[in-house]
Order: C-alpha cells, then sequence, then structure tokens
C-alpha cells in the first residue's frame, strides 16, 4: 500500500484547509477511493487542490506546519481481507 495526499484550499472542497490522506495500491485506486467519499463538482476533476504522493508530500510545508492552519481531517483505507471457507 502507498499512501497519497489530497489537499484542500480556500473555497469550494469538502474541507477548508488541510488534507486527506488515502492509503491505496496506487495512484489511480486512490483517486476513485477519494471519489467515492468527495464526488467530482465538475466532471474529470478531483474535488480537491491537489494530489500528492507520500514522498513529494513530506516535501512540502503543509507537511511540516500545516495546509491553511489544518492538519489530516480524514483517513481513507482500501483494505481487501482473504474470506476462510
Amino acid at each position: 500500500m502507498a499512501k497519497f495526499y489530497f489537499t484542500y484550499g480556500t473555497d469550494g472542497q469538502p474541507f477548508f484547509g488541510g488534507w486527506t490522506e488515502v492509503d491505496a495500491p496506487d495512484r489511480r485506486s486512490a483517486c476513485s477511493a477519494f471519489r467515492a467519499y468527495h464526488p467530482d463538482k465538475t466532471e474529470g476533476l478531483l474535488n480537491c487542490s491537489s494530489v500528492y504522493d507520500e514522498e513529494h508530500f513530506k516535501l512540502t510545508e503543509m507537511y511540516r506546519e500545516s495546509n491553511f492552519g489544518f492538519r489530516c481531517h480524514e483517513i481513507i483505507t482500501l483494505r481487501r481481507e482473504a474470506a476462510t471457507n
């Protein structure tokens, strides 16, 4: 699993500032999981400001300090469990 960060601006997204963390196997899956909770307002455009992988997000001021005074609002996790019969 990889971690992806969906950041928010000051207007028009589900939250003001901060970000949503999504644990998923890849970026495409992370975007699909994000859209399940925060559908596009404009078709084809994610309902957030930017998307970062963990490596790049940790290089930002947002990770070290905050994003408009807020940090993580929620964590979305994709999980698969094998069923035993």
